[in-house]
């Protein structure tokens, strides 16, 4: 499975000749958003992607700069390689919430392609 937009969510069901209209979906993601059975991904260029929170763990994304597909990173490379958050916020007078942590580059099926 891999994160998708609502536009794309939209393409699908087409394809399937289910055609709701583009403010059904926006209104259904928001609901599972708000339940927290799905999770919200947005990246630079504003374009926000969608994935089930089915894994309930915390993990990382892969964007491609060329085709804007968004992959799955296996794990949360903050927790992997043990770096401490806390000493790069200003002081101690701040508390971290959460992270997030995109990595933008080309696919390999765009690199393919040049």
């Amino acid at each position: 499975r891999t994160p998708l937009s609502a536009e794309q969510i939209f393409t699908l069901l087409k394809d399937k000749e289910i055609t709701p209209n583009k403010t059904t979906i926006y209104r259904i993601l928001d609901k599972l958003k708000k339940s927290h059975s799905l999770l919200e991904i947005s990246i630079r260029n504003g374009k926000k992607y969608y994935e089930l929170n089915e894994k309930k763990h915390h993990h990382h994304h892969f964007i491609c700069n060329n085709c804007e597909h968004v992959y799955c990173l296996d794990s949360c490379l903050i927790d992997v390689h043990k770096i401490n958050l806390e000493k790069l916020i200003p002081n101690k007078n701040f508390e971290i919430l959460s992270h997030e942590f995109n990595i933008y580059g080309n696919c390999s099926a765009c690199l393919e392609k040049k």
